[in-house]
Order: C-alpha cells, then structure tokens, then sequence
C-alpha cells in the first residue's frame, strides 16, 4: 500500500544532512517542537505556541507536524517521522513524509462505497434512458469528489518537505 502512497504521490521520502551533532540537535528539536503524541485533538487551534511544530523524540526516532492554527489555510496533516544518525559530527536524517491519514482513508471509502450504490441504484432503475443521463453527471462528481482532495493532499505533501528541511536547516544555522 505504500508503494502505491509513494508513486501517487500522496507518499515522499527526504533525507537531509546538516552540520551538527547529535546532541546539539537533539536540543534544538526538542527547543522548537512541543511535545506531544500526535493523536487528533479537536481543540488544538486554541492552544497557544510559539513552535510551529509538534512531535515526539526518541533516541534516533521522531516524528512531528506542523501545529494548527486558527483560520490557517496550510492544511497542516502531514505527518514527518524519521530516523537520525550521526556521523562524523553530522547529522543525517532519513524521513518520510505521510499526507494520507487513517482517518482520510475512512473518508475515501465511505465516498466510494455511496457512489458504488448510486450507480447500481442508476442501473437498476426502471427508466432504461436513465442511466446514460445520469452515469456521466455522477463520474464527474464522482471525479471532483476523490480529485480534490487528491490534490491537496500532494501538494501538503510537497509543502511539507520543502518546509520541514528548510526548518532543520534554520534551526541548526541559527544561534
């Protein structure tokens, strides 16, 4: 399933060095990302951060998100999780980058499962016209219904990792 994830795109995978030890990024992240399991809270617009991420840390493992906002338009769920080595006092990190959510995979198959009886309802109807009437409007439907947010998850995606090494890089870089 996540071969698939990674050749639509929905997937991505990044690997960043940066010029600094273990230690000292161990502390940077931990300065710059609020702890927290991940796990959906329903009022996490109202709490207030100066970091714009939140995640976890442990030993070589992590895993973060942008922080939610209120009235953000960023579509802040894609989820980093990766691994850290160190080598020769620097830091290589291997992560990836996850915009389709469980929850979002209810989503899609709730709306496959509707659109599935609608047209088997469309073919079963006793007017014989009224599936080539109707078939197309419903494929177009059906079509913006799963395209939509087909794009905004790649494009949460992309904007993630471009956002996420261009964080690390500052957060190293900066004193």
């Amino acid at each position: 399933m996540t071969d698939f994830l990674r050749k639509i795109h929905l997937v991505k995978d990044i690997s960043i060095q940066l010029p600094v030890s273990k230690i000292d990024f161990i502390q940077k992240f931990s300065n710059n990302v609020d702890e927290s399991d991940l796990y959906f809270s329903p009022f996490e617009i109202f709490e207030s951060s100066n970091n714009e991420y939140k995640g976890f840390l442990l030993d070589n493992y992590f895993e973060i998100r942008k922080r939610r906002k209120f009235f953000d338009a960023n579509y802040s769920f894609a989820k980093v999780s990766g691994t850290f080595t160190e080598n020769n006092n620097q830091i290589h990190i291997d992560a990836e980058i996850n915009g389709l959510q469980h929850r979002m995979i209810l989503l899609f198959a709730v709306i496959f499962i509707f659109y599935s009886i609608f047209i088997i309802n469309a073919f079963l109807s006793a007017d014989s016209k009224a599936p080539f009437i109707i078939l197309p409007i419903i494929l177009v439907h059906m079509s913006l219904m799963f395209g939509i947010p087909y794009f905004v998850i790649r494009r949460t995606v992309n904007r993630a990792s471009y956002d996420i090494e261009r964080d690390f890089h500052y957060w190293v870089t900066k004193n």
